[in-house]
């Protein structure tokens, strides 16, 4: 029995080595980290993710009166776009053209906290994407006027 207690370590200590001095991100050279860097950027589809959920939850946390969650939601969308804009520089022109129109109607939208203007924003902003999907070949791609939920815990709560 205390020969395994004592071997357990011991292979571990062993494979901790063998981790290390193959990692890429220790070993490499300066370009083949790059390359593995630009290898695992997150494509537009992976992005494109993320701004589901940012969507669902800034309609639902703006019907909810969770106006600083609202808030929140539009400043990871455009997050998420510059991210697009550096990663996928083939969609760079559409994505800067989406950042700087899509958003514009929302600052007073959370400023008055009322749901009808914010709900104009927010269709405005969901025919940019629309406008955005179809200049890069993904017209199929179609938004919901209303998301059917919101998907944060943060919404789960009807309090303030």
């Amino acid at each position: 029995m205390k020969k395994h207690s004592l071997l357990l370590p011991i292979i571990l200590l062993f494979l901790n080595q063998s981790v290390s001095a193959s990692d890429w991100r220790q070993a490499a050279k300066s370009n083949d980290k790059i390359n593995n860097l630009v290898q695992v950027m997150p494509g537009a589809s992976t992005l494109m993710l993320q701004m589901e959920e940012r969507y669902r939850n800034l309609y639902w946390s703006a019907k909810q009166k969770k106006w600083e969650f609202a808030e929140y939601q539009i400043e990871e969308m455009q997050d998420l776009i510059q991210t697009l804009m550096i990663t996928r520089p083939k969609r760079k022109k559409t994505a800067l053209k989406f950042f700087q129109t899509a958003f514009k109607h929302f600052p007073v939208a959370l400023k008055k906290q009322n749901w009808s203007y914010f709900e104009n924003s927010f269709e405005y902003m969901r025919k940019q994407c629309m406008t955005c999907h179809v200049e890069n070949d993904h017209a199929f791609i179609v938004l919901p006027k209303q998301p059917r939920i919101g998907n944060s815990l943060v919404l789960e709560s009807q309090t303030q």
